[in-house]
């Protein structure tokens, strides 16, 4: 039996890695890869690859981030863990999770050795999860999970630079009798009217949620007081109108109240202002009827 040399081993161990492994020398250009790292890139030996920095490969937009890190791990003897990146990868951009460590030979940093492993496919279904967890099902628009980690960025600016944000409350109006006289498919489709009369209304940076049931809430960042009375009167008028709904003529009405996040300091009670404004107007139009 032959024996199995150190070489052969290494050859065997390095194929056998699910990651593309390469080195570098101090100047930054490749030494050798594994078979992976071929693969990966399209490339059909590792003589294509040899003697080139990743600038002469092309495969980043911006180089620069790569660089930095590996003349700290050549120049300083860092270490760099799990550091997400892009590459271009025959003709389609990649995202990648790479490590690189100091190369040494007898105590001296020669070069430097790394790998990484494409997360193009998990970073992906991880964006879909979050979108359809943040999605309403009957709309399309954003939910009351969205309003959560949203409404938190709002509150975030505003204590950077004192950006001000209004948040309307809206809730259609006898949307029972909808439902109650028409059947409640009817009533999903009313809702998905409202929902897209209110995408249309709103400005271009305001920001549309399902809060649940018949309630929406719209955010909106403010350049001027004058329009928050704007906004309303042209969400209120999106909403107020006649719309055909399969064969039956259906009428929407809504409540609105507005707060301003600079009145109230607080989401809750930012909330629960304009919640309790929704409903004076409510009120008053239910005692007009």
């Amino acid at each position: 039996m032959s024996a199995i040399t150190d070489k052969t081993l290494l050859d065997n161990f390095l194929n056998l890695i699910p990651a593309g492994v390469f080195w570098k020398d101090k100047d930054r250009r490749f030494l050798g890869a594994n078979k992976m790292f071929l693969d990966y890139y399209g490339l059909e030996s590792v003589s294509e690859l040899i003697g080139n920095t990743d600038e002469d490969m092309g495969w980043h937009i911006d180089p620069e981030p790569f660089k930095r890190d590996e003349l700290r791990v050549i120049n300083n003897g860092d270490s760099i863990k799990n550091v997400l990146g892009q590459c271009i990868v025959q003709g389609k951009i990649r995202k990648i999770r790479a490590s690189k460590s100091p190369l040494y030979d007898k105590g001296e940093i020669i070069g430097l050795v790394g790998y990484f492993m494409d997360i193009t496919d998990e970073v992906e279904e991880r964006q879909r999860l979050s979108y359809l967890s943040q999605t309403d099902d009957l709309t399309g628009i954003f939910n009351r999970r969205a309003y959560n980690d949203v409404v938190l960025q709002y509150e975030e600016q505003y204590k950077i630079n004192k950006t001000d944000f209004v948040l309307y409350m809206i809730d259609l109006d006898d949307f029972k009798r909808i439902n109650d006289e028409y059947g409640h498919e009817y009533g999903n489709m009313a809702i998905i009217a409202v929902s897209k009369a209110l995408s249309m209304a709103a400005a271009e940076n305001c920001v549309l949620f399902r809060y649940g049931g018949d309630e929406f809430i719209v955010l909106h960042q403010l350049q001027s007081v004058d329009e928050v009375e704007v906004i309303e009167k042209r969400l209120l008028k999106a909403i107020d109108s006649a719309r055909k709904i399969d064969d039956a003529k259906i009428v929407t009405k809504a409540s609105i109240g507005h707060a301003m996040y600079s009145k109230t300091n607080s989401l809750l009670s930012l909330i629960e202002l304009a919640d309790k404004r929704m409903y004076e107007m409510k009120k008053e139009h239910k005692a007009k009827r």
